[in-house]
């Protein structure tokens, strides 16, 4: 297995546990992957794409494990401090078999 199919593995892993937190209504794309998907919908990808390609998660690794941004928005009405929490829990929960250094989260929305 490839380096960056565990980090996309952790990356989805990531997303669906964020994903099914209360309060989170979805997770926000950044910049870099907003442009790679208008680019890779308009041209024909000679060589494969490396890296994160999970839009509002980046996922890096250091010596001690993976490191995870989390960008989402929220749901009107839910405290942003208990949905970042909740998401922390769940990401956790989700990767039990994996070293996480940390797990940072931004909220940069709300709908």
């Amino acid at each position: 297995m490839t380096a960056d199919t565990r980090r996309d593995q952790v990356a989805g892993a990531a997303v669906e546990a964020a994903r099914g937190v209360p309060g989170v209504a979805f997770l926000r794309p950044g910049v870099a992957d907003l442009l790679r998907t208008r680019i890779t919908d308009r041209t024909q990808r000679r060589v494969p794409l490396t890296g994160n390609r999970t839009p509002g998660v980046r996922v890096g690794r250091d010596e001690g494990g993976w490191r995870l941004d989390i960008r989402l928005v929220l749901r009107r009405g839910h405290r942003a401090l208990d949905v970042t929490r909740a998401v922390q829990a769940a990401v956790l929960a989700a990767l039990p078999e994996e070293p996480v250094v940390s797990v940072r989260i931004t909220v940069t929305g709300v709908v």
